[in-house]
């Protein structure tokens, strides 16, 4: 493998326990009554393996893990070894045998890195504990040994790495059989570092220096629950998990910020982050620390919009297992539940408008490649709108959204000097859907909460084409 800095179309987060079991079998419900961080569905690698085709069909072509290796509870955050995946979900065979079937798909396949804390029956934990001689004692904080001792968050169970000791940089990343270099070896791609912010920079930075000399494609992306410029500077992350960017689309459409608010943070992001970070880092809108898109917003349009931007602004969208249908869940544990397959129970609109989104990226290199071209309306104040460029005028992408409870009829101005009058624009949502350029605007009609995503049509015009000379 070679790093590659081209970003991913789209990231699939997988929650392990709650995807598909063997052969892709559908998991039973979580009962209620069950303890809900101990209670496992069933969910295993084979599983995921059996439902590759539904990611693909999606147009992803990445899978996010979250951990994978031995631990008591479902969602493996609290490791008990990082030497095997755990035996619930297939053992270390069926690791390497999806890390198998993902690189012939050209898929990438991205672990979870918990290097923060451990689960206090890891080897490294309980032998520093029982034993003051332990090699493993000065791996951990000490407030009063043996009893009390640093722990993430205060959850006794997860005692925190001393990761100012370089033994154990050593054993996480830098040596060479650390677990970091190990996986990736075994076919992982790439690395998503859970509490980045808790590892601190340096750390992160040697993270990411690591998995480029291991040649990892997908690089290093962190968990960063913050504006996150600080993280993505000087290669201390290849990206984030832009919760920002969440943040942002949810006081939108929840009507508590304005369109120029959006606007402004996203102007943000896009002129202090550096170029490839940006867009490497993940549009998440769910993943398995938040409510549910459906749950959060339970109308349709207002999803769609927030769904679309993810896809338009800088960076990678990320699905979380469940989103494309239209799956339920609130807050941790209930947005872990069982995916659904029954097919009659997925909201086909939200499914359609993935796919349709992923494949219009996949296309169009603007959008994946692109840089963030603002375009604020403060005639129109409730039109977001912006453009994705590249050093080629005719790939330009054009989004408008009108981020409002009424519709619009509107102009809106375009300062881009190679959007020449009366080129023709289509909608990519709706192929029927053709506006002209009128001297450097567009008059657009948007219903509510709608979003649209134009892209110059040169082939209108027999035997003339505005870019042949560019």
């Amino acid at each position: 493998m070679t790093f590659s800095p081209a970003p991913r179309n789209l990231v699939y987060q997988i929650f392990v326990d709650r995807f598909a079991g063997t052969d892709g079998q559908p998991l039973p419900p979580v009962p209620q009554d069950a303890q809900q961080h101990r209670h496992h569905a069933g969910g295993n690698l084979e599983g995921i393996q059996a439902r590759l085709q539904h990611i693909r069909d999606l147009g992803a072509d990445s899978v996010y893990l979250t951990p994978v290796f031995e631990a008591e509870s479902n969602h493996k955050y609290d490791a008990l070894s990082y030497e095997n995946v755990d035996a619930r979900f297939g053992g270390n065979g069926a690791f390497e045998t999806l890390a198998a079937k993902c690189r012939e798909s050209g898929m990438g396949l991205i672990v979870d890195g918990v290097f923060n804390h451990i689960g206090c029956r890891h080897p490294w934990f309980a032998d520093a504990q029982a034993n003051p001689d332990s090699p493993y004692r000065n791996f951990f904080k000490w407030r009063d040994y043996p009893r009390e001792f640093h722990c993430w968050q205060g959850h006794r169970g997860l005692p925190e790495l001393d990761l100012q000791n370089p033994a154990v940089i050593d054993a996480l990343l830098s040596a060479p059989d650390s677990v970091l270099r190990r996986w990736l070896r075994r076919g992982a791609t790439g690395w998503r570092l859970d509490c980045a912010n808790d590892l601190g920079r340096e750390t992160c930075a040697l993270a990411t220096h690591t998995a480029r000399e291991e040649g990892a494609i997908d690089g290093v992306v962190g968990e960063v629950m913050a504006y996150a410029e600080d993280w993505v500077q000087d290669g201390r992350l290849d990206g984030v998990m832009n919760y920002y960017f969440r943040q942002t689309v949810l006081a939108l459409i929840s009507g508590e910020i304005p369109v120029s608010q959006a606007a402004y943070n996203f102007k943000r992001m896009a002129r202090r982050f550096p170029r490839e970070a940006l867009l490497r880092s993940w549009n998440m809108i769910s993943s398995h620390d938040t409510p549910r898109l459906a749950t959060l917003v339970p109308d349709v349009a207002r999803r769609m919009f927030a769904l679309t931007l993810s896809f338009c602004f800088p960076g990678v969208p990320l699905v979380y297992y469940g989103e494309e249908t239209g799956m339920q869940g609130d807050r941790d544990p209930d947005n872990r539940r069982s995916m659904v397959w029954d097919e009659s129970q997925w909201d086909r609109q939200i499914l359609n408008a993935v796919r349709q989104l992923a494949a219009i990226r996949a296309s169009h290199p603007a959008l994946r490649f692109g840089d963030y071209l603002p375009m604020p309306q403060p005639g129109a104040p409730t039109i977001l709108s912006f453009a994705r460029v590249t050093d080629t005028p005719q790939e330009i992408i054009l989004v408008v959204a009108n981020a409002s409870d009424e519709p619009i009829s509107c102009r809106v101005f375009t300062p881009y000097s190679h959007l020449f009058d009366s080129l023709p624009l289509h909608n990519l949502l709706r192929q029927e859907s053709h506006i002209r350029v009128s001297s450097g605007s567009i008059q657009v009609e948007l219903a509510p909460w709608t979003v649209a995503i134009y892209a110059p049509d040169d082939s209108t015009i027999p035997e003339y084409r505005f870019f042949r000379n560019h």
